[in-house]
């Protein structure tokens, strides 16, 4: 026979119980995504450099082919050494095609809200909040993207920021130099670039508490997304403008440049 007392006791007792077990997962869940943390936080320290940037310095048409070349070629060799065989080994034919052809029809859309939005935008000379709306998807992707890949394991996960450090500074820079030419205020640009690159930590939280229990071959999906997503990236905005720029070798050399030196990473870091 259990005493209301007794009964009292052991309802606080059980109660204290689950109160430590919540304590103690949180504190798991908090020291994993603090391993991850210091990665993001370089990555979105790259963004926000990139937005500063073009107050003190407006590159030219031949130094942004070099950059968008040079961060193309990363972004190649995190997605053809990394990525997809990561993809290949822990996902299924049919959660991979899945997830790449919903990537490849989230990026469409995507650029035709864009280019819809910039018409109307171009017509009443505006500042450029199409360009801003679409680099903020993409690195919301991109955080996401980062979170998804420590999940497989942190020489994924390290590469991909590296690489995403690289393309959110373009993004910022450019996203930087349109609110430059556009006689914005100097405050302007800079919020809206730190924004874009605050979104990135967003991303990668989100995605941490979505994705860290996901089985591999469900993140095996969640990967061939963001692949899709990265060559979008490559297609349609880091190689399009460099390619209606004037050509030149140094260009040419940029791109081989970027995917050997994330290649020779990657062989140094599995090696050692």
């Amino acid at each position: 026979m259990v005493y209301v007392g007794e009964r009292s006791s052991l309802n606080i007792c059980a109660f204290c119980d689950f109160s430590r077990l919540g304590r103690c997962y949180s504190f798991i869940v908090s020291s994993q995504f603090l391993q991850i943390l210091p990665y993001v936080l370089i990555a979105a320290g790259a963004g926000v450099l990139g937005g500063i940037l073009p107050l003190i310095w407006a590159p030219r048409v031949h130094a942004r082919s070099i950059i968008q070349h040079f961060a193309a070629g990363v972004v190649i060799a995190a997605v053809a050494s990394d990525l997809i065989p990561e993809v290949e080994t822990i996902g299924r034919p049919a959660g991979v095609l899945g997830g790449f052809a919903a990537g490849g029809v989230f990026m469409i859309a995507l650029k035709w809200a864009v280019l819809k939005f910039e018409k109307k935008e171009r017509a009443r000379h505006k500042t450029p909040v199409g360009l801003s709306a679409a680099a903020a998807v993409d690195t919301l992707v991109d955080g996401a993207l980062i979170s998804a890949g420590f999940s497989t394991g942190p020489q994924l996960g390290s590469l991909l920021a590296i690489a995403l450090a690289i393309e959110l500074f373009f993004l910022t820079l450019s996203v930087g130099s349109e609110f430059h030419k556009s006689k914005s205020k100097a405050w302007q640009g800079i919020a809206v670039t730190t924004g874009i690159a605050m979104l990135l930590l967003v991303g990668a939280f989100v995605s941490f508490l979505l994705f860290r229990d996901l089985s591999k071959p469900a993140l095996a999906i969640v990967l061939s997304f963001g692949a899709a997503a990265l060559i979008y990236l490559i297609a349609e905005e880091l190689l399009v403008e460099a390619i209606e720029a004037e050509e030149s070798l140094f260009s040419t050399a940029a791109l081989f440049a970027g995917f050997l030196v994330l290649l020779a990473l990657k062989l140094l870091t599995h090696n050692s």
